[in-house]
């Protein structure tokens, strides 16, 4: 056996066991040449000779995408849907609505939420992403557990909001809160809890990052058991998706966009009855912003298309009623 030879074996069995401890990660001949402390041109040559065994082999072990290299999963994780229950829905969950005036959405008659189910509510600043987060948790507290992570709740400011809302009671017989809230402002799949109605307000990224909204949410996705996960989106102002545009999409079951008094049905992967898809829904905000008011189904105005601030028919807000044009 030559010396390079007997040098290349020496150098593969120590790149052997660097690989069996970094199983699933991601890196370059650099990142395992620095670990190994292999400095030498000759040895790193090996150890680059010893990398392309395990991508051009047979039995691939690796694969390469540029510079890097990344472990072949070939694990399987079989679904049994054989014995899946088919009425293993949240029947009881219940959507935001008019307190006053008994308006609402329709939601609960058309949608249909399953454990690990991901909703999303994405709207611009002000719209009312936390009015629809904080009356989801108020109409829900009671039958499920709930926990809400936000990033803007100082506990005074949270507590007057929440006593605006009068016509539910946040607290149980001995004083304690009905649900859990944590100030959580990244990482929220760390701390999602499996079995619960986990409500996040709000995922914020810089604008630079917004791509890895669908990375997020899969991670969130992750963790859910018997649970689901509202989360509340940045939009910009008339945009058809919130921050991470399709990426925040992707593993939605429900998405909804918020823009002033008007709500958007972007894609309800699951329903019944009627098709919600598409539809909007008109409201207004009451008392400081925490009470849904007359909802109703709107759609563009046939006169103006939203055209015209001076449109008669619309009133200059480019929607009317659905009940308007029979």
């Amino acid at each position: 056996m030559t010396s390079t030879a007997g040098e290349y074996k020496k150098i593969s069995a120590l790149v052997d066991e660097w690989l069996e401890l970094h199983k699933g990660e991601k890196f370059d001949l650099d990142l395992i040449c620095r670990q190994l402390e292999i400095r030498e041109r000759g040895n790193r040559h090996q150890v680059s000779r010893k990398l392309s065994y395990e991508v051009l082999s047979e039995k691939a072990n690796l694969e390469k995408d540029g510079r890097f290299y990344r472990f072949i999963d070939r694990s399987i994780k079989s679904i049994d849907w054989v014995s899946a229950e088919e009425g293993d829905i949240l029947k009881e969950i219940k959507f935001p609505y008019g307190i006053e005036d008994d308006s609402h959405f329709g939601f609960e008659d058309c949608m249909v939420v399953s454990p690990g189910d991901i909703l999303v509510i994405a709207g611009n600043s002000n719209a009312g992403k936390t009015a629809f987060c904080l009356n989801f948790l108020a109409n829900n507290m009671d039958k499920f557990l709930c926990t809400l992570m936000g990033n803007e709740y100082k506990p005074a400011k949270f507590k007057r909001r929440l006593k605006r809302m009068t016509w539910v009671n946040p607290l149980k017989e001995d004083g304690t809160p009905k649900f859990e809230l944590i100030d959580r402002r990244d990482n929220w799949k760390d701390i999602i809890r499996p079995d619960n109605i986990n409500i996040i307000d709000w995922i914020g990224l810089p604008g630079d990052e917004s791509y890895r909204i669908g990375q997020i949410i899969d991670g969130i996705q992750s963790k859910l058991k018997k649970g689901i996960a509202l989360l509340s989106l940045q939009k910009d102002i008339e945009a058809r998706l919130g921050r991470g545009r399709s990426y925040s999409e992707e593993l939605a079951s429900l998405y909804l966009t918020i823009d002033f008094e008007r709500i958007t049905v972007i894609k309800a992967k699951e329903w019944k009855g009627t098709n919600p898809n598409g539809k909007m829904y008109g409201f207004t905000l009451l008392n400081a912003g925490t009470q849904f008011h007359n909802i109703r189904e709107i759609k563009k105005c046939p006169k103006c298309w939203g055209k015209n601030p001076k449109c008669e028919k619309c009133e200059g807000t480019g929607y009317i009623d659905i009940a308007e044009d029979f």
